[in-house]
């Protein structure tokens, strides 16, 4: 395999999840070769690439897919502050006290849960949201907290330097 492609599934590795635009960014690579390569790693049955609504996520070969789900939500900032306020409050939580905590609007708290939802990672029963396999989100959490907590900074200074002419 070649450097470019050991560089690449190095990052995908180290940062499950990650978006197109952020390989590029991280790596340099023009959009073509990056295109290429990441071909060429799936065709090889290397990573796992996810397509869900015009989002497009890179996973390596051996991360499960209910990893893969947790992960992709996790990379959410809104999404992964609803499921440490939920694993907070043992599991659940109505739509009114996620919004009231998280200081956002009902309406857009409603719109990720209705994703976590799909994803499998909540229920609904009555009024009361609840983690499903909340040990499990509690142990992907965990064990990604650092990559995901980065990421959000690096994205952060990237739009900072952006703004700076």
């Amino acid at each position: 395999m070649s450097n470019i492609r050991n560089t690449i599934l190095e990052y995908i590795s180290k940062n499950p999840g990650i978006r197109y635009r952020e390989l590029l960014r991280m790596l340099g690579l023009t959009n073509g070769v990056l295109s290429y390569h990441l071909y060429r790693l799936e065709s090889e049955q290397m990573i796992r690439i996810e397509r869900d609504g015009g989002m497009t996520r890179y996973y390596a070969s051996d991360v499960k897919q209910d990893e893969a789900n947790i992960l992709g939500m996790l990379r959410i900032p809104t999404a992964r502050r609803i499921i440490s306020y939920m694993l907070e409050n043992d599991g659940s939580a109505t739509l009114d006290e996620i919004a009231f905590m998280l200081g956002k609007a009902q309406s857009t708290i409603f719109w990720h849960m209705k994703r976590l939802m799909e994803k499998g990672l909540v229920n609904k029963h009555d009024s009361k949201y609840m983690l499903r396999s909340k040990h499990l989100i509690a142990e992907v959490l965990a064990r990604y907290n650092e990559q995901l907590v980065e990421r959000v900074a690096d994205n952060y200074a990237d739009m900072m330097e952006d703004l700076n002419f």
